[in-house]
């Protein structure tokens, strides 16, 4: 574990993040490495629509773009500055039609190891 820490925009590097349904591009700024709880980092979709089942809890801060959430057969339409609350077992539709980019906070950190699956 390290002490506080600032992640820069300029240096931060976006990885493809593979699920079965579609790719998209995510910063894994805090994980395990730094701490024992929380996970956060920036995700971008683009032109792209994910099926998911979160197995953590998670927030989403929408920073740019549009973001449409399906999630208990309701469409909810993200604009910067709305927040997504997401509990565990949340099975979801992220649309983007465009790029849309969003800050998020999940715990435990370690959701994938405890599940014995690797992050996609």
């Amino acid at each position: 574990m390290t002490g506080a820490q600032v992640f820069h925009a300029a240096d931060r590097h976006l990885k493809p993040a593979v699920t079965e349904t579609g790719t998209t591009m995510i910063a894994r700024e805090i994980g395990t490495p730094l701490s024992r709880h929380m996970g956060a980092g920036i995700e971008v979709l683009d032109g792209v629509t994910i099926d998911w089942t979160v197995t953590y809890d998670e927030v989403l801060f929408i920073h740019s773009g549009r973001l449409t959430v399906e999630f208990d057969g309701t469409r909810h339409d993200c604009a910067p500055g709305d927040i997504v609350w997401l509990p565990k077992g949340t099975s979801l539709r992220y649309i983007a039609e465009g790029r849309a980019e969003y800050f998020y906070a999940l715990y435990p950190v370690d959701w994938a190891a405890r599940q014995g699956v690797e992050e996609p």
